[in-house]
């Protein structure tokens, strides 16, 4: 189903409209001010993975070129980026947990050199 993004002339807001069917003809305004005065703009693709080609991404040789296991800022990278390709599915707060267990290994509180994420 596709979304089309139209900018108004007038105020510059953007303003999307969901299409049901391809056949479907719609016309277009600025949901901000009302304007019938909007040009068509060129919008991002989304496009939808599912986990094993996600995985599969973060795993990729090319993706871990500059991951070295004894340097924590580019664990704490990878661990980011990580975070973000999976989302929701990591739990709330995952990024913070990641910026804390930074925290206690470089204040020197890491005990066992594991953390809890």
């Amino acid at each position: 189903m596709p979304i089309y993004e139209y900018q108004c002339r007038g105020c510059k807001k953007i303003s999307s409209f969901l299409l049901l069917r391809t056949t479907e003809e719609i016309e277009p305004f600025c949901k901000a001010c009302g304007s019938r005065d909007v040009v068509r703009i060129i919008s991002r693709v989304a496009v939808i993975r599912g986990e094993e080609k996600r995985m599969e991404s973060l795993l990729d040789p090319s993706n871990l070129s500059g991951l070295d296991e004894n340097d924590p800022r580019s664990i704490e990278r990878f661990m980011k980026k990580m975070g973000r390709e999976l989302g929701d599915e990591l739990g709330e707060g995952f990024e913070e947990s990641i910026e804390e267990a930074m925290a206690a290994e470089c204040s020197g509180d890491s005990t066992s050199g594991e953390v809890d994420i």
